[in-house]
């Protein structure tokens, strides 16, 4: 079994569909909040999945739904459930 996480990050947010004054532009951060098991990490980044299933005798271990966060965009990781 792999690592269960939450990570707190920071997203883009935007990307108008038409021309804007640039008075009128107003930014924001968007924090979100991810949740899934910890498929890959590095120096750089981290691969979560929200479907997890582990290695059985008739199948080999599994994923789906893989996102790649930077790891420069991550406020902060939590642990849910450590690693067996």
């Amino acid at each position: 079994m792999r690592e269960l996480i939450k990570i707190e990050w920071l997203d883009s947010y935007g990307a108008s569909s038409k021309w804007n004054a640039v008075i009128d532009i107003k930014p924001i951060e968007l924090m979100c909040i991810s949740v899934g098991y910890n498929i890959y990490e590095d120096e750089k980044k981290i691969a979560i999945a929200p479907h997890y299933a582990a290695e059985t005798e008739e199948t080999m271990e599994q994923c789906n739904g893989v996102m790649t966060i930077p790891k420069c965009s991550i406020n902060k990781i939590t642990t849910l459930i450590e690693k067996d």
